[in-house]
């Protein structure tokens, strides 16, 4: 019975560093996202904030022992990846929009 309670205490201090580290890389996305000097540097801030978030997600569920969180995981993945599509056609097409127009096409 004791190497459980040991094996739960070293999940448990492993999880709470897990949370630790990515806590601080999540406040310096924020600092990214805030400071950023060009727009496409904070669209990749924001992508990457949130498959930080479900590092989060998933490290609780395990501390919490709870399968259902795995779900919520899955869900901002998936949310995280359509923003960042969508994200970049924006960015195209506002790039796209830029470009002066070609002098050549002519009547």
């Amino acid at each position: 019975m004791t190497g459980v309670v040991l094996a739960f205490e070293a999940v448990s201090a492993v999880v709470d560093v897990g949370v630790a580290a990515l806590a601080v890389g999540m406040g310096l996305l924020l600092y990214r996202m805030v400071r950023g000097p060009h727009l496409a540097d904070r669209a990749i801030a924001a992508d990457v904030f949130a498959f930080l978030v479900v590092g989060v997600v998933v490290l609780l569920a395990v501390d919490q022992r709870r399968g259902v969180s795995l779900d919520v995981a899955l869900l901002v993945a998936i949310v995280g990846f359509a923003s960042t599509v969508a994200f970049a056609q924006y960015l195209v097409a506002v790039a796209a929009d830029d470009e002066p127009p070609d002098e050549q096409a002519g009547p």
